[in-house]
């Protein structure tokens, strides 16, 4: 589907289209400020000062706080979906994606002056100009020439939402909202995503309108936007001398070569690396397929959903987090001194979910089994990794539970 001006969405297809698109984009954007808050630097043994650690640290929380708020939006636009019958969407295509595919390359970089740049720029308000390009030491200036967006292909995130809008607005309302109330996900969790029910179409243009002031602020009103708070990290890091916040991590790492993927990316090779990578692409897909069964109800009961939404939270903070952490530390390459590896953020195939309620549970188990036994066979790589299949295990007992 065609995000240029000229595309006008007046049936349910072209709605659901849209909000695939955006489903997408709220999906990439959310793993694209996850990946340079994880590659931060986190002790003073790194050639970091206390006071730069510091710093670093609240950069972190920030980015990981605007990466939980797209988080919500990816469930709202779910929600969305579910009003007008359709399920959720979590897949996407594999990083890099190149111009074409998005209104804007989507890469996995490492924190620093360019990964700012780009967050400004996927969070652009209308009207407001780009910001100043991002700074570039002399020795990579070769690298970084072509990374910046072109402005004049760039169409505002918010642009979409908009055009969303008008879907909500001309289809009939009586035809247009056929899904069951009980598909929709309130914001129930262990932290608040902002998530937004949708029942009607004023509940659609709420959500809508909160989605948009999130990321470029209210009209007239740029305070505490995504926009607003990555501008003051920008403009703090420009303050400390753009000094080295980050471990030197590879850009746009992969444990495979892709066929949904644009070229660019870089093939790790360090093998305990490349083995925690893919035990991390496996937390991450259990993850997506977690939301999946939440937010696409087959007469699960509110007890079990319940459980499966705290399930997603803690594989989030105690195997996805952690296990990135642990990728930072380790070498892309048998050269133990040069760069480091990173969370790659693969999915290996679609992300599905059975139609039928008992075997979502078994599936679920099953990954949950593979991903608990590897994590455990990885104990040597890293001191790190023992207990996180250990909590895999708890969490994984504490879903039989819930599915018996």
């Amino acid at each position: 589907m065609s995000l240029h001006h000229e595309m006008v969405i007046d049936t349910r297809q072209e709605l659901i289209g849209a909000l695939h698109e955006a489903a997408e984009i709220e999906h990439g954007l959310m793993i694209q400020y996850l990946f340079p808050a994880l590659s931060l630097k986190k002790r003073t043994d790194e050639d970091i000062t206390a006071p730069q650690l510091a710093l670093v640290r609240s950069w972190e929380a920030t980015i990981l706080g605007v990466a939980v708020e797209e988080m919500g939006h990816l469930g709202t636009v779910c929600n969305l979906l579910a009003a007008i019958g359709e399920g959720p969407h979590l897949g996407r295509p594999n990083f890099p994606q190149t111009v074409g595919y998005y209104p804007f390359p989507f890469d996995l970089v490492e924190f620093g002056d360019e990964a700012l740049y780009r967050m400004l720029v996927f969070e652009l308000p209308r009207g407001e100009p780009l910001p100043p390009p991002p700074h570039v030491p002399a020795e990579a200036h070769a690298v970084a020439l072509h990374v910046a967006p072109d402005p004049l292909e760039y169409l505002y995130v918010g642009e979409l939402y908009e055009k969303i809008r008008h879907g909500f607005t001309v289809i009939p309302a009586n035809e247009l909202f056929i899904g069951p109330p009980a598909a929709q996900i309130a914001d129930t969790w262990s932290v608040r995503l902002d998530l937004r029910p949708v029942a009607d179409r004023a509940a659609a243009f709420a959500a809508l309108d909160d989605i948009i002031e999130d990321g470029e602020g209210a009209p007239g009103d740029r305070a505490g936007s995504h926009y607003d708070r990555f501008r003051t990290i920008r403009r703090q890091y420009a303050e400390q001398g753009y000094f080295a916040a980050s471990r030197p991590v590879v850009r746009n790492p992969q444990t495979r070569e892709h066929r949904d993927a644009d070229a660019g990316g870089t093939l790790l090779t360090h093998e305990p690396a490349v083995r925690v990578a893919e035990v991390f692409n496996m937390a991450y897909a259990a993850t997506l397929t977690v939301l999946q069964q939440v937010f696409s109800s087959a007469g699960e009961s509110d007890a079990q959903r319940e459980v499966l939404k705290a399930s997603a939270g803690q594989l989030m903070s105690t195997a996805v987090r952690p296990l990135a952490e642990v990728l930072t530390e380790l070498p892309a390459f048998d050269d133990d001194d040069g760069p480091r590896a990173a969370p790659t953020f693969e999915l290996y195939g679609e992300v599905t979910l059975s139609p039928f309620r008992e075997a979502r549970w078994t599936l679920l188990l099953e990954r949950l089994d593979a991903l608990t036994t590897e994590a455990s066979n990885l104990t040597t790589v890293h001191p790190r990794l023992g207990p996180i299949g250990q909590t895999l295990s708890f969490l994984r007992r504490r879903i039989a539970e819930a599915a018996r």
